[in-house]
């Protein structure tokens, strides 16, 4: 595993992202809300820079210009995988398979660019001529270490084996292992991870925002920018005080900012759902939201109907029940969806959840 060791001078700050996903616009604002200062400060990027946004060429190449400082450093992620296997390893039918399913995608930007579509015809030729012609952006993509290790954490995509010489793990752990905080690792250093977002965990508490796993030593900041509905990108900042550090976060959502005009208090607490293993039954249909039970635990709530949908024959939930907040006149809220009669977004304070409309009128 290729792991990047630098020498970080004491009393440095370490600014830490993770999937960015073609997020450019938003990763530039992070940035500058972090005051983020080249000179001074060391940017890692944890991986997945790359594609379900929409500016996947951009965003790799401005962070290939940010990376020519050493004090930034990318470490590989699933998604950046996908580019150069569409590159170099795709047959014809796995790479047409891969494009029906995400038609959007960093090797097709690169092919549009210089005028190749339709993949269908003449593919070998196309397909060489687009990795010839990027040559540099797919060096970049190929080469990236799997992680970063500093004197008191270690910076990887997915997480690190439970094993004494994690060193030693696999690539394809390290890039693509879930459900992270579920597991464990032998190391006397804080494992900072991405790739599974935070809104997963019932412990993020109804937000994207990091979280910090003190037993374990862990802390995962990936914001689900571009993979969740109202999602954000986190950054953590690591500050170091003569070898004794503190952490700050600070993010930046995805959607639409407005203000609220009406103030709204809710009472009612969030149900966390686990969009893979739990499966909803209706009870009722109440407008646009569904009274639904959690098969698993007997909890029932409201979900948005748009918030849910059929897998492997069940009913899941893409999002928490009875996620209707508070807000104070003045407080900005990030729209990411919206029912008939509630906007479904990201409050000021990161809490995730429906305001009515009537809120903003």
């Amino acid at each position: 595993m290729k792991i990047i060791r630098p020498r970080l001078p004491q009393n440095c700050r370490v600014i830490c992202v993770s999937d960015i996903h073609a997020n450019l616009k938003h990763f530039k604002m992070l940035l500058e809300k972090c005051q983020y200062n080249k000179d001074k400060d060391y940017l890692f990027i944890l991986g997945d820079i790359i594609e379900k946004g929409r500016d996947n060429l951009q965003t790799l190449r401005y962070v290939m210009e940010l990376c020519k400082d050493d004090k930034v450093i990318c470490t590989k992620g699933n998604n950046d995988t996908m580019c150069v296997r569409m590159a170099f390893d795709d047959h014809k039918d796995k790479f047409l398979e891969r494009i029906s399913s995400r038609p959007h995608n960093t090797f097709l930007e690169m092919a549009e660019s210089i005028g190749i579509e339709n993949f269908g015809e003449d593919f070998k030729e196309k397909q060489k001529k687009v990795a010839q012609s990027f040559k540099n952006e797919l060096e970049f993509l190929k080469n990236l270490p799997i992680a970063i290790e500093t004197k008191h954490h270690i910076f990887v995509h997915a997480g690190i084996e439970h094993r004494s010489d994690w060193q030693n793990t696999s690539e394809r752990y390290a890039i693509t292992q879930p459900w992270y905080l579920r597991f464990e690792h032998c190391s006397p250093k804080t494992v900072v991870c991405g790739h599974y977002p935070t809104y997963n965990y019932r412990r993020a508490n109804n937000t994207c925002l990091p979280i910090f796993d003190n037993k374990k030593r862990m802390i995962c900041i990936d914001g689900g920018a571009s993979t969740k509905c109202a999602a954000q990108l986190n950054a953590l900042i690591i500050n170091d005080h003569g070898g004794k550090y503190d952490y700050e976060t600070v993010f930046v959502p995805l959607g639409e900012e407005r203000t609220v005009k009406n103030a709204v208090t809710s009472n009612c607490k969030p149900v966390h759902v686990d969009w893979e293993s739990h499966t909803l039954t209706v009870i009722e249909k109440q407008g646009d939201l569904l009274y639904v039970q959690i098969d698993q635990t007997g909890e029932r709530g409201l979900i948005p109907e748009n918030r849910t949908g059929c897998w492997q024959g069940k009913l899941h939930g893409w999002v928490h029940l009875n996620t209707f907040l508070s807000a104070k006149e003045g407080e900005r809220f990030y729209i990411s969806a919206e029912t008939e009669e509630y906007y479904f977004g990201i409050a000021e304070n990161g809490q995730v959840g429906l305001l009515p409309k009537r809120c903003f009128e």
